[in-house]
């Protein structure tokens, strides 16, 4: 027998390479007439927000650039959008980049709608739809397009605005606006991917929907996101990581994350001074959060050690499991990705402050396959520290 679930997603999504040339048609159909393109200025520069504008230009639909996005937004980008969404006369949002560019392309269709600001919707929530919103990612990794939260920063910790209501219009996922993104970055955000489809799996709220979508996003990462970070130009294998990227999205917005995030959260700005890249800081902890949790699934981590490459076929079921986060840090060393905290400048002595970090963040422990302890997780980050799993020691 199997429980009752819900699952939710963009009210619409166009996969494929050319189809950010469809923006307009959407956004006109959806009602909007006049849009802000929320991008940073690296894309901007690249001439994709250009691009976006004579699409939506071509489609009777006005626009104007914002380009003031930032990586790991904080509050205050984001109300600074807001600021400008409202005061543009604009009906209509886009979302063009990376997910900080996305989440705040979120909160600003929200304010088209909505009154108050960012701090009052996440505390108080918000009642009216969005304004029309597409989002169109120019990484493989953030899932955000489909998913229901956006993160910002504040000075003392991540906050997450979160809200069915926030699914885009539609969302508009094209590989060939991956092309340029160079290798380190496509190791980071593609990891990033893999993250979510793993934790996603991993998730209490995981139902067998997640679970299948999940599976196949890390089958992609597996066959593709080393393709892709040796060869920019492997349209194939850009393709298939927007795919694996855009599934995990999926996942995430319906099963959600584990401690992976909690812990990727808990060593980096603003819980200390640390400043890493999102998913390069979650991929570091998570082959020990893979092997914490392995004891209370089994079976799923000897599926993720198969799907991730691992010869799984005739062992028994508890040391295939513990091939899953050994198959994980062997995709980190092949994407000259660190696999110690030690070597991004975690001092040892911060283990303690850092595991109890973990504990400030309930959702992520709620999801957890595994208890969370204080113990457990002072045992993993030592671990981390290290870079050694427990079954190479």
């Amino acid at each position: 027998m199997f429980n009752t679930f819900p699952f939710r997603t963009a009210k619409k999504i166009l996969f494929g390479t050319g189809t950010i040339e469809q923006v307009g048609t959407e956004l006109r159909a959806a009602g909007a007439t006049n849009a802000v393109i929320v991008t940073d200025k690296t894309i901007a520069a690249a001439g994709w927000a250009e691009k976006v504008q004579s699409a939506l230009g071509s489609a009777g639909v006005l626009s104007v650039v914002w380009d003031g996005a930032e990586s790991e937004p904080s509050v205050e980008v984001g109300e600074r959008a807001i600021d400008f969404t409202r005061a543009g006369g604009f009906d209509a949002v886009v979302g063009l980049g990376g997910g900080s560019a996305m989440d705040i392309a979120k909160g600003a269709a929200v304010s088209l709608t909505n009154e108050g600001h960012i701090m009052r919707w996440i505390k108080e929530g918000f009642k009216r739809p969005l304004a029309p919103l597409a989002l169109c990612p120019t990484t493989a990794g953030t899932g955000s397009e489909v998913s229901d939260t956006a993160v910002f920063a504040t000075p003392e910790l991540k906050v997450g605005l979160v809200s069915s209501m926030l699914y885009p219009d539609v969302a508009i996922v094209d590989p060939g606006l991956t092309v340029s993104m160079p290798g380190p970055v496509t190791a980071n955000t593609g990891i990033d991917a893999l993250c979510h489809a793993i934790e996603g799996f991993q998730s209490v709220q995981a139902n067998p929907l997640t679970d299948a979508i999940a599976l196949e996003s890390m089958r992609l990462v597996n066959k593709y996101l080393r393709r892709a970070y040796c060869k920019g130009s492997d349209m194939e294998a850009r393709e298939g990581m927007a795919l694996a990227s855009l599934l995990a999205g999926i996942v995430m917005g319906n099963a959600d994350t584990t401690i992976g995030h909690a812990c990727g959260y808990a060593y980096v700005y603003p819980a200390t001074k640390l400043h890493l890249p999102h998913g390069f800081a979650i991929a570091i902890t998570l082959p020990h959060v893979m092997e914490y949790n392995a004891l209370a699934q089994f079976e799923k981590h000897a599926m993720i050690a198969d799907v991730l490459g691992e010869d799984v076929e005739g062992i028994p079921l508890r040391e295939a499991a513990y091939l899953a986060p050994v198959a994980f840090k062997t995709l980190l060393q092949d994407l000259g990705l660190p696999t110690s905290l030690q070597e991004v400048g975690v001092d040892k002595g911060m283990i303690p402050m850092i595991a109890n970090n973990v504990l400030k963040s309930p959702n992520h422990c709620r999801r957890n396959p595994r208890e969370v302890t204080e113990k457990g997780m002072i045992e993993l980050f030592t671990h981390a520290y290290e870079g050694m799993l427990a079954c190479e020691m």
